[in-house]
């Protein structure tokens, strides 16, 4: 008897051995889907981990009840990948099934199918169990996987669904337009009579003479498809500007004839790819990688903004498409992947991309894309490490330092920079991490000789870096040169912009109008209901808003405290600076690009698209607008508020202020003009004035360093996080000291807290976080992670508790 060892989407600790019927079994591989009964009723679509001839002692194997993939859609190396994560993020590899694969490739009993309101197929026609299935979606709006199988009375039901949704009869649910079946266009063509025939053709317009759009349809097709090849049916509508009804016509009187092909949802030009060259100084750091790489597997590109980073990044892709190898080419921002496409594409020619913002079914078809190697280099987000690569070369991972890279929630709380250069090691291929402003932890492993190190520290070209200005706002301030909150000197430094009809973008860490709102009178502050913060105003929605759980609230007219009408606006997010900006500067066009503009698939690439070609003049924006973006045109950078950046209750605060007030800055003089920059900060004599001034990354590094191997925090140590979540305070107290109480007797390393953080409610929930730090030791660290598992499930033994929520996060 055949078994196979299957992974279900679900937060459950190991795998699940289901036996196999021998009329699958030559059909059952690994990487592939089947359909699993779990628990009494439950259905689901499991991922084959492994198969094996060993039966289990324990319990009855329960059999698959169907096979869902022809063919496997991840390879060993990724599950070897899942199976890694989980161990070292401290979860479960159904949490890692769960992120990794697109939404469509895990349907379970909840799924909710409905009838195609379009569907022309008679019920009755159809083989027994379809039409079963059907006729109950005559009496019903929707049914479940479950019930599918009590309709079916536990018989197979994939091949069922399956058929009915090829055949149009059945929808998924989820968002209709989110199933994923193949695209369809229609394409049109002359009828073969004529097609076959050019000599036919002026016999047909002759036929044709006293009608007049007919005529034109066909002159309009003759002239996009001059050898009477199928062109899309839209396109041809477009061309002519004759309505559809027209085209019908012309095919019931066997002119044209029309066919639906499978197209792909992901734009797929032929796109031409131009060669680029590398300058003397880019050549250097090209082979100083290569070189590096003899030895190691990893290497840091350490190169100021602007100094042709992507150019090296090129060539060395070329390199490994010439020896038949995929390459994966991370960036932190989905923002990001719209401009960096646009120049790869002239580069390379045609190439994947893969992020968040695609609906499921363009997800799974990138997917299947890469399993069949149609795409060989992809450029996405940090999920696309989870992509089927077969024959992975090369990683590339842009802006290397930035904090997007990890994922806060769900599980698994991975870095996709880290997680990356295991992957990278154990397929063999080699990582280039890129940055202007590397992390600590890169930088400290580049000194020690763990990853190559090469640096470029200059600017490509003729480009010179940008001026700095550093305004001293308490002073500004005092003196009332200051409205709103733009001193007199950026005011100055932007008419000299705009009069020169250059761009500037301005630079803001805060969306929405005002981060909250106050009482003059009694100083009352409206707080969310359900996080312990306050709620920030939406000028463009007119309400309160939650930017933790999403409540919602209009604006009082009276203070409930003490009935005072006025309530005021405090501080600046990005909607009043874009206010503030047009009416100091009426004639100026202005763009906003922030998590409120950009919502929509395609709003930030248009947002880019508008600023890049010259339609607005000043871009507003959050940390959206510091990350990698290359405007030629843009002379000025303004930041309004560095102190934002710096006091936060974080050990990573002041090496994130660098990097972010470093990037910014890089976005300024990308072209031959010498750019500027103007930083407004309370304290012109802090010392990341001096390190951002004098460019002088070595000291703070080596400051930065000092630091953190005096007070114990990464490279030097391991970090876990531990947060103990729970509606009722008293309980998520009782539980974080229970938890404190027992790892400090398990594991050698620091046990801090529980402590009550900045924010202490989340949606609902009371937070207590624990921190332990670990020494750098494999065994160590290893018993510190078993231990946290064990003692996790010793606190749940505890009925109080059941409900008490425990998120661990690795290196956070």
């Amino acid at each position: 008897m055949l078994y196979c060892e299957v992974i279900l989407p679900l937060s459950v600790k190991g795998t699940f051995t289901y036996s196999i019927p021998k009329e699958l079994e030559s059909f059952v591989q690994v990487g592939s889907r089947v359909e699993v009964q779990f628990g009494r009723r439950k259905l689901y679509t499991a991922l084959v981990k492994s198969l094996h001839n060993k039966k289990p002692l324990a319990y009855q194997a329960k059999e698959i009840i169907d096979i869902v993939d022809q063919f496997p859609i991840v390879y060993p190396t990724q599950l070897a990948f899942w199976q890694w994560m989980a161990n070292y993020y401290c979860c479960f590899e159904g949490e890692v099934m769960s992120v990794a694969l697109p939404a469509f490739f895990r349907q379970d009993s909840e799924t909710l199918y409905v009838k195609n309101p379009d569907s022309t197929i008679d019920i009755i026609e159809l083989p027994d169990n379809e039409y079963l299935v059907a006729s109950a979606l005559e009496r019903q709006a929707s049914i479940t996987l479950s019930d599918i199988q009590i309709i079916l009375q536990g018989k197979t039901v994939q091949k069922t669904i399956k058929s009915l949704i090829e055949k149009q009869v059945l929808l998924l649910q989820e968002f209709l337009e989110e199933k994923y079946k193949p695209k369809l266009v229609s394409f049109v063509r002359l009828h073969p009579q004529y097609a076959h025939d050019k000599a036919t053709i002026p016999l047909l317009l002759k036929k044709l003479e006293k009608k007049p759009k007919q005529t034109d349809m066909l002159l309009a097709y003759l002239n996009i498809s001059s050898d009477a090849e199928w062109i899309s049916r839209s396109q041809l509508l477009k061309s002519s500007n004759i309505s559809g009804s027209v085209l019908r016509t012309m095919m019931n009187n066997e002119i044209f004839q029309l066919e639906d092909r499978e197209v792909s949802r992901v734009e797929d030009e032929n796109i031409i790819a131009s060669q680029s060259t590398l300058n003397e100084v880019q050549q250097i750091a090209f082979h100083q990688i290569k070189n590096y790489w003899k030895d190691l597997n990893v290497v840091l590109l350490r190169g100021v903004t602007a100094s042709g980073k992507t150019h090296i990044y090129v060539e060395l892709i070329r390199e490994a498409l010439a020896e038949g190898k995929q390459i994966l080419y991370l960036v932190p921002e989905i923002t990001l992947t719209t401009q960096l496409v646009k120049r790869l594409e002239k580069m390379l020619g045609k190439i994947g991309v893969y992020h968040s913002r695609f609906n499921p079914a363009e997800r799974v078809e990138t997917w299947l894309k890469v399993v069949q190697q149609e795409y060989n280099v992809i450029v996405g987000a940090r999920s696309s490490i989870f992509l089927p690569f077969s024959n992975l070369g090369l990683i590339i991972i842009d802006e290397e330092h930035d904090a997007s890279y990890k994922q806060s929630d769900p599980a698994p709380r991975y870095q996709a920079r880290d997680s990356a250069i295991w992957l990278a090691h154990h397929t063999g291929a080699k990582v280039l991490l890129g940055s202007a402003t590397p992390s600590v932890e890169s930088w400290a492993n580049a000194k020690s000789g763990k990853f190559g190190l090469v640096e470029l520290e200059n600017r490509f070209g003729e480009m010179s870096l940008p001026q700095l200005y550093f305004i001293n706002m308490s002073k500004a301030r005092k003196e009332k040169h200051v409205t709103g909150m733009v001193s007199d000197e950026l005011q100055i430094q932007l008419n000299k912009v705009l009069s020169q009809n250059k761009q500037a973008i301005i630079f803001q860490n805060r969306r929405g109008y005002s981060p909250y709102i106050s009482c003059r009178d009694c100083s009352w502050i409206p707080y969310c209901q359900h996080c312990d913060v306050a709620l920030t105003f939406h000028k463009y929605s007119q309400h309160l808003k939650c930017h933790y759980c999403g409540y919602t609230m209009m604006i009082p007219k009276e203070c409930p405290s003490c009935q005072s009408t006025i309530i005021e606006m405090k501080g600046a997010g990005t909607e009043r600076i874009e206010d503030d900006l047009q009416a100091l500067f009426p004639s100026s066009r202005t763009l906003r690009l922030d998590y409120d503009t950009a919502k929509t698939k395609y709003a930030h690439e248009k947002i880019i698209e508008q600023f890049e070609q010259d339609e607005a003049d000043i871009l507003i924006g959050t940390q959206m607008v510091t990350k990698g973006l290359d405007f030629k045109n843009v002379q000025l950078v303004g930041v309004l508020n560095a102190d934002s950046l710096l006091y936060y209750p974080d050990f990573r605060a002041l090496e994130r202020a660098y990097q972010l007030l470093s990037q910014v800055s890089g976005r300024s003089g990308r072209s031959e003009e010498k750019g500027k920059v103007v930083i407004q900060i309370s304290d012109p004599n802090h010392p990341i004035v001096g390190y951002i001034s004098n460019q002088n990354i070595e000291n703070f590094y080596k400051k930065e360093l000092g630091e953190r191997m005096k007070f114990r925090y990464p490279p030097f140590v391991r970090l876990i996080q531990i947060s103990v979540k729970d509606t009722v305070e008293r309980v998520a107290q009782e539980a974080a000291e229970f938890f404190s109480y027992q790892i400090k007797n398990k594991i050698e390393g620091e046990v801090l807290g529980p402590t009550i953080p900045t924010l202490s409610r989340i949606q609902g929930k009371y937070i207590r976080e624990i921190l332990i730090k670990i020494e750098r030791n494999v065994e160590l660290v290893a018993n510190a992670k078993s231990s946290i598992g064990e003692v996790r499930q010793l606190l749940y033994q505890y009925d109080r508790f059941k409900k008490t929520k425990i998120v661990i996060d690795v290196d956070p």
